[in-house]
């Protein structure tokens, strides 16, 4: 871990240089997006995007064109008013059986991503709840998790006690004999987040039974194995594709556990350590980033994603330890993906594409590369950084609240580049990237109403009056950002917290932004000085 002791995020880290490696890239993708280019759009006035006219303003910016707030809300009510459809095990919201959400109120089978949808999910949550404190998206929620629990693989097969994370018969069980090993860990992730959200202890339970699993699977990899296969199967342990870039996931999983004290019998952080080395000694190198997405077969040497690098630099940039060069390295991928995936420039805007095998626009992927950059501009604090990502976030926006909504239930398109609806790239892997962007640019949350931007804990319980706020945290030390509407007074388990550990008033142009670091309490109430 860096030796630096501020918070990544929200603004308390320190003003940081950065040198971006320039790269160089050839092949077939080379040619998409030369054409790419050749598209782009230059904005005018009337013209449109998906289902809404094009917003500038005065400058020839492209501005969202609703609110972000708006947008979460919406689609926040999609999704708990979900389709059903009726399955073996009931009336089954449509998220349960099916990735694709066709916007007709007719079923449509299509292969099912629940494992990374469980992650996704607790983290939208966790934002969403903090943010509003709306409790009826616990429901749905669980709903995911549950049932991803119900299918985990009997004790006596090869992976014993672990998630089924892609299911190619949609019915609402979960019944495949092969799966992901970086999408168990994200499960795992997903259960530990829902279990400080909750206390109920059968979501720890299930994530420990994952790291034990996992963990005994772990070995060194090298460029053409990464320690844990991107594919195998779970009843005999046959693996069926070898490499996966995306071993950040397991140490994203394994980060959390210890951080509640749960070594597994004092594995994880020698297994967390194999793990990490190989991220810095080989797709950190030779840019080997595939083996997500469970649709689609896996080559090391082809089908290249955004996903990977921009989690990967996420956390580098959260974490920031010594044993990574983040400074160089975390730009050097924000860079990259820019060059590989995001060529096409709509109204001056970065549009991201998903993957060289499904090379289309996608909003979700634009708001994850937006909330990236929006971390990197808080420790370079650079404004070509602030509107790299505010344009880009901008632009993710139009695919939100399609023609098929209804009311304020928003029914979101993928994206610029595929206009259909899914779970994962229409919701869950969507809004936290725009919650995520509240927090490092609070200009974005609405200036007439109160609300938490962001927490480097678990808001645990949050109520919101006219003039206070009242919440609680998992971790009795973190940071949390706030947009509020009076002048504060600060309490930490009802006395005035010191006044050293809290800032109010202006933040990156943004007036009225209420910044806490807490020590040692978990519960804070947010008052208004009359």
């Amino acid at each position: 871990m860096t030796k630096d002791s501020s918070i990544a995020g929200y603004g308390l880290q320190p003003m940081l240089s950065a040198r971006v490696e320039n790269t160089t890239f050839s092949g077939s993708w080379l040619l998409a997006a030369l054409a790419a280019m050749m598209i782009s759009t230059g904005g005018m006035a009337g013209e449109r995007l998906c289902d809404h006219e094009a917003v500038f303003d005065a400058q020839g910016r492209l501005l969202p064109w609703t609110s972000y707030d708006r947008i979460v809300r919406g689609s926040m009510e999609y999704v708990k008013h979900c389709f059903t459809v009726r399955t073996t095990l009931g009336d089954d919201p449509w998220f349960l059986v099916t990735s694709s959400l066709t916007p007709e109120a007719t079923f449509k089978n299509n292969q099912n991503n629940q494992g990374s949808n469980v992650y996704y999910a607790a983290e939208t949550l966790a934002r969403y709840y903090a943010y509003c404190g709306d409790k009826d998206i616990f429901k749905p929620v669980r709903l995911l998790l549950d049932r991803v629990l119900m299918f985990h693989t009997p004790g006596d097969w090869a992976w014993p006690n672990v998630p089924r994370t892609q299911d190619d018969t949609p019915d609402g069980e979960y019944t495949d004999e092969t799966s992901e090993p970086d999408k168990m860990c994200m499960v795992g992730s997903g259960y530990l987040r829902f279990y400080k959200l909750t206390g109920e202890r059968k979501y720890l339970d299930a994530a420990l039974e994952i790291a034990k699993t996992v963990a005994g699977k772990i070995r060194d990899g090298d460029a053409d194995r990464s320690p844990l296969p991107f594919r195998v199967n779970l009843k005999t342990g046959e693996v069926l594709e070898p490499y996966s870039a995306n071993m950040v996931a397991p140490v994203i999983f394994f980060d959390a556990l210890m951080a509640l004290g749960h070594g597994v019998d004092n594995a994880l952080p020698e297994k967390r350590a194999v793990l990490w080395r190989w991220i810095l000694e080989y797709p950190m190198k030779n840019y080997r980033w595939t083996g997500y997405y469970e649709d689609v077969k896996n080559d090391i040497n082809a089908n290249l994603n955004q996903q990977i690098p921009m989690e990967t630099a996420r956390y580098l940039l959260r974490v920031r330890d010594d044993a990574s060069d983040w400074r160089t390295q975390a730009p050097a991928l924000i860079e990259w993906v820019r060059n590989r995936f995001g060529a096409t420039k709509r109204f001056g805007a970065t549009s991201i594409r998903e993957q060289d095998g499904c090379f289309f626009e996608m909003s979700s992927h634009t708001a994850r590369y937006a909330s990236v950059v929006a971390l990197w501009y808080g420790f370079t604090g650079k404004p070509e950084d602030r509107e790299e990502a505010r344009a880009s976030f901008a632009l993710a926006t139009y695919s939100a609240f399609s023609k098929y909504s209804e009311g304020e239930r928003a029914v979101n398109y993928v994206g610029l580049g595929y206009v259909r609806p899914w779970f994962s790239d229409s919701y869950v892997d969507y809004l936290p990237h725009l919650m995520d962007g509240m927090a490092e640019m609070p200009d974005m949350a609405p200036e007439d109403e109160n609300h938490i931007l962001g927490s480097t804990s678990t808001v645990t319980q949050v109520t919101y009056g006219r003039d206070c706020i009242e919440y609680e945290t998992f971790d009795p030390r973190g940071d949390e950002i706030l947009r509020i509407t009076f002048k504060p007074a600060v309490l930490a388990d009802d006395k005035p917290l010191d006044p050293a550990q809290w800032t109010h008033g202006e933040f990156r142009g943004v007036s009225n932004v209420l910044r806490i670091h807490r020590i040692n309490t978990k519960r804070v109430r947010v008052e208004s000085v009359r």
